[in-house]
């Protein structure tokens, strides 16, 4: 495996306090009460270590990787004016648009934590114990399935499909019609907490490490959070917690980028996707959303996969044979099952299953969506 997963820890003082703390069995009551708990919560954070993180490659080597492996007609080709796109054929006749978090309406911006809030609510399907709300199902799948979609080829596909079973269950679930958003994270590379999604109003703060461990979150729409699902197998009751390290977020750069787009075949480009400006997005928030397994605890992950999905697509339409194309191996480590586009992804029941070749381009009938640019 090229992740790290650190050994898990039970806490048994801090399951006891979460036991206490009332209504608060993943998403806080009355926001009035919220302060007279923030002692309790604090309580609940696990050291940093505990999480793990994602493993990473250095630019330094992501551009050697590039150096063997460049396109020889690295040129952008020409795109419609609406979108900023490329396809060989205009099968979607009308694509959902997803739209970069600073382009978002102020109404949508809150229609969508609201909604993602509205999941949380509502109550688990029961097949994924210990969940307490169809968005820790969610969350269960990614946890179960961790040792498959990741390090491997499947790692692009996968988290494109699984974003388009978050969005499905958003608007089936929650009537949530705005676009979906994603995170243009080069343009807060090195800064990632002054960034318009941490704030009061959205996702809460981005802190640092507090003596160790994350950082509970106790403002925003997912203050005083907490989740049921990890860190990795052990599904220890834990806060939302993060510890940003702008080090690392530093990495989330154009360079970065733009040498992972500048290779020719897609197994070499998935792993410095996933390897580089992926695992530097996860680390850099760190806690929660370093953890491999749980890190779609934290929201803010789907902003970040639409990022890295837009890296795929970028990649893409560099080159028309590149919609069809996939390659590599579907499953990681050292036994290869080839990945080819009837390869099946699943979500192990929340949707149903699709193909590889079904989401490999996002501009047609299936999946209908674009990027705002």
């Amino acid at each position: 495996m090229r992740f790290s997963v650190t050994s898990q820890v039970l806490y048994g003082a801090a399951v006891a306090s979460a036991l206490n703390i009332p209504n608060r069995d993943l998403l806080s009551g009355a926001r009035e009460d919220l302060d007279g708990l923030k002692g309790d919560l604090q309580e609940l954070a696990l050291p940093l270590d505990v999480f793990g993180q994602f493993d990473t490659m250095t630019l330094e080597e992501a551009q050697a990787g590039a150096a063997e492996d460049t396109d020889a007609n690295n040129d952008e080709l020409s795109s419609p004016a609406s979108t900023g796109e490329f396809t060989a054929q205009a099968a979607c006749a009308n694509p959902r648009i997803r739209v970069e978090w600073r382009n978002m309406r102020d109404a949508d911006k809150l229609a969508f934590v609201n909604a993602v809030k509205c999941l949380m609510q509502r109550p688990p399907s029961g097949n994924f114990a210990p969940s307490k709300s169809r968005y820790e199902d969610l969350v269960a799948v990614h946890q179960r399935m961790t040792d498959r979609i990741h390090m491997s080829g499947l790692f692009l596909p996968w988290h494109r499909y699984y974003t388009w079973v978050f969005s499905g269950l958003l608007r089936e679930e929650c009537g949530y019609t705005a676009p979906l958003p994603w995170w243009d994270e080069v343009r807060d590379a090195g800064n990632f907490a002054g960034s318009g999604l941490f704030t009061d109003e959205y996702f809460g703060d981005l802190p640092p490490a507090n003596g160790g461990q994350g950082t509970c979150i106790q403002n925003g729409a997912f203050g005083g959070t907490i989740l049921n699902i990890g860190p990795g197998s052990s599904n220890t009751p834990h806060c939302l917690a993060r510890a940003v390290d702008e080090r690392q977020t530093a990495n989330v750069n154009q360079a970065f980028v733009d040498s992972c787009n500048s290779r020719s075949t897609y197994s070499s480009m998935e792993s410095c996707s996933e390897m580089g400006p992926h695992a530097y997005g996860h680390n850099g928030i760190g806690a929660v959303m370093a953890a491999v397994s749980g890190s779609p605890g934290d929201p803010v992950f789907f902003l970040h996969h639409g990022f890295v999905d837009r890296m795929w697509r970028k990649w893409q339409i560099k080159d028309e044979s590149r919609l069809r194309d996939i390659s590599g191996c579907a499953t990681p480590g050292n036994n290869c099952e080839p990945l080819t586009r009837n390869t099946v992804l699943s979500s192990m029941g929340l949707r149903r299953e699709v193909t590889v070749g079904q989401i490999l381009d996002i501009y047609e009938p299936f999946l209908c969506y674009l990027y705002d640019y």
